[in-house]
């Protein structure tokens, strides 16, 4: 989910070396972060496909989708910028490992954002109208069909647009992804349609399916008066709330920087803010993960006891528990008292 402000063609060529953090602090912050979020998406990946319960849950196959393909990026984008931060230069087959590159960062990120957005809308409709995918007919209709358009359109889209422009890219093999050299953005319709299409309208879709999603889910709550009938969908309100919040904290300024650059703004304007997001913005595909993870129930009872300091916590001692006598009419219950360790 590593976007950049494609408006900004003088400042995305700047060097990113005009941040204050040295490259071997950006390769070692990045490096801390990545071995343990690929680690974690394998494990959500894993767990999400072993377990049936969890594998056949509609509101869980838009995220498997997000998992995979943000693993993809751990495995591509982030590892090359490493790469990077080590030669300062790109090297190898170069017009190639950028084409590669730039799809990774830029094609995959705009699949990814599209799939947020659709997830906000979907989560309306497995909570609130669940009887339109009572069928297998609408299943596929309003769960399965938009889901392939989005992937078919995020990865065809922008495999036609990076890797068979109608116009010559330049690469820089000094600048991390060559320069960013996507000559395509040159053409205003194109410019606008990205603007338009794969930020701001997933943006504003986003920010307001999920602020719908958090007033509606409380409000039924409180007129249902059932707690137990609404855990399901609490469950899926914070699996939806907490990833989309990661992308709002993280991708909503360069979207309000392109804005404001689209509306005549020079490009001067916020250029440090843009070198810093430019790295920064990386590490919404590595919290992503663990975001996720954090969100399922399901998967921190298994991640618990692999956890030292969630394993020891709640720990009963045979050594110091004891028993203490609760009273309630004739009869007497003796409860275990957990002492932590």
């Amino acid at each position: 989910m590593t976007n950049q402000v494609n408006s900004s063609d003088a400042i995305s060529s700047s060097d990113s070396t005009d941040i204050a953090i040295p490259r071997a602090g950006r390769f070692w912050l990045v490096l801390i972060f990545e071995i343990p979020s690929v680690i974690c998406s394998i494990f959500i990946l894993y767990h999400f496909l072993a377990c049936r319960s969890l594998r056949r849950a509609l509101y869980n196959h838009v995220f498997i989708a997000i998992v995979l393909i943000n693993l993809i990026v751990e495995l591509t984008d982030v590892p090359w910028t490493l790469k990077f931060y080590q030669s300062s230069t790109v090297r190898s087959v170069a017009h190639s490992l950028c084409i590669a590159w730039v799809y990774a960062n830029e094609g995959l990120y705009i699949t990814i954002t599209l799939l947020v957005a659709w997830a906000t809308v979907e989560r309306h409709i497995l909570i609130f109208h669940n009887q339109w995918i009572t069928t297998k007919k609408q299943i596929i209709l309003i769960h399965v069909l938009p889901l392939v358009i989005i992937l078919v359109y995020g990865f065809g889209y922008n495999f036609i647009m990076i890797v068979f422009p109608p116009c010559q890219n330049t690469f820089d093999y000094t600048q991390i992804r060559c320069g960013d050299p996507l000559c395509i953005y040159g053409s205003q319709v194109a410019s606008l349609w990205d603007v338009i299409i794969h930020d701001l309208t997933p943006a504003i879709i986003i920010i307001f399916f999920s602020l719908a999603l958090l007033v509606r889910v409380v409000r039924k709550k409180r007129s249902m008066h059932r707690p137990m009938h609404w855990h399901k969908h609490r469950k899926m309100t914070i699996q939806l709330l907490s990833i989309s919040l990661l992308y709002l904290i993280i991708y909503i300024p360069f979207l309000l920087l392109e804005f404001i650059h689209s509306c005549g703004v020079s490009e001067e304007f916020g250029a440090d803010f843009v070198l810093y997001g430019n790295f920064f913005a990386c590490f919404g595909n590595l919290l992503l993960p663990f975001v996720c993870a954090g969100s399922l129930p399901e998967l921190v009872k298994k991640i618990r006891p692999t956890v030292p300091c969630w394993r020891c916590q709640g720990r009963i001692s045979p050594l110091e528990s004891y028993s203490m006598a609760q009273t309630t009419g004739r009869k007497v219950i003796r409860l275990p008292v957990i002492v932590k360790q």
